[in-house]
């Protein structure tokens, strides 16, 4: 098998990854929330008030075959989620360690290590998404993957073809909507028109299409369903369908809260320009503990953050803080990126930022 090949499609896994593990951490996190006690059972309707159930033994609520043939598809989806809190919790009260060479398991980014690397392992394990399959291109299941904003295309497509990706609705724990806004800007909106109302009518009919031919939508009121877009415009089309921005998972490249980006639903995407329309050789790079640069920025100085920024540490000469205006010649940039621990993205004009 061409080893290129293998390199480019795990180089393409770790895109989606950008998406499924908030997806499927957030609604675990919240799980654990819950005591040992029956609050841990969500949505079982005669099961939910299994009150002797204890995730801190590891003890799996009593199932039967006849109990299972009654659940709804729901339910069985619960049911295996409750099945993995247990587990998490498990692991969390043993404090078990996990041979995994990509995993970080010291520092205060974790609230608790073993929690996150034990539900990071059940996502890459249960994690479905069901794309739903109305729409026709290039507005919907597609959107072009080249320059700035082309982020959104490179996901649309890797979310189709993942790992995680289920024909099944029943077998879903999420549900994609594969309208792309930057398509819909670029189809649907006449320039210098100003007019909002086909861009919106656009994303609003395919929600009450689906809505009226699954029973998904109208089961959650959106809240299992998510949408990505990287283009500005995206939050005002998404107020087309109330339910839309204030109860489903909004993964967007603008992520202000002056635009009613909500923190504890909606996920931040990175804008990266993408100069050949994939993401080859922008992952990757060694270790954190092995990357020689403390941070790194180039870029221009346009908006107060990023003059302050220049201000600050623009003439240092600590070679751990690398902060440029211009990037030196002979320098590359990606290079830079890749050994580098941290990367600054400041806010310039926008709260998003592109970076190359």
């Amino acid at each position: 098998m061409d080893n290129t090949s293998d390199s480019s499609s795990s180089s393409s896994s770790r895109v989606v990854w950008l998406i499924a593990v908030p997806l499927i951490l957030v609604p675990l996190y919240f799980g654990l929330q819950s005591s040992t006690s029956s609050t841990l059972v969500l949505s079982f309707g005669k099961f939910s008030s299994a009150t002797n159930y204890d995730s801190s033994k590891n003890i799996n609520p009593p199932i039967g075959e006849l109990e299972k043939k009654l659940m709804s598809s729901l339910e069985r989806v619960e049911a295996g989620l409750v099945r993995v809190r247990a587990d998490i919790k498990e692991a969390q009260r043993k404090n078990q360690t996990f041979d995994d060479p990509e995993y970080v398991s010291t520092g205060q980014i974790y609230g608790n290590p073993t929690t996150f690397h034990r539900s990071y392992l059940e996502m890459e394990k249960h994690f479905k998404i069901y794309v739903y399959e109305e729409g026709d291109p290039p507005v919907f299941h597609y959107s072009a993957s080249q320059g700035i904003l082309r982020i959104e295309g490179i996901l649309i497509h890797q979310i189709e073809i993942s790992k995680f990706h289920t024909n099944d609705p029943e077998k879903a724990n999420v549900y994609f909507l594969p309208f792309s806004v930057l398509s819909i800007v670029s189809y649907v909106y006449v320039v210098d028109s100003r007019e909002w109302g086909p861009m919106r009518n656009t994303a609003a009919d395919n929600i009450d299409s689906i809505s009226r031919k699954y029973p998904y939508w109208n089961r959650s009121l959106g809240s299992d369903h998510f949408m990505l877009a990287c283009h500005d415009w995206a939050p005002k089309i998404s107020f087309a369908v109330p339910y839309l921005y204030k109860n489903s998972i909004r993964v967007l490249c603008n992520a202000n809260t002056s635009e009613r980006f909500d923190p504890i639903k909606d996920v931040s995407l990175p804008e990266i320009y993408l100069p050949h329309g994939t993401t080859n050789g922008l992952i990757g790079g060694s270790s954190p503990s092995h990357r020689s640069v403390l941070v790194f920025y180039a870029g221009g100085t346009h908006g107060y953050i990023r003059q302050v920024l220049m201000e600050q540490w623009g003439k240092n000469n600590d070679p751990d803080v690398q902060i440029h205006k211009y990037l030196p010649k002979n320098v590359s940039y990606y290079g830079m990126i890749r050994k580098s621990k941290y990367r600054i993205c400041p806010s310039g004009y926008e709260v998003v930022s592109n970076r190359k």
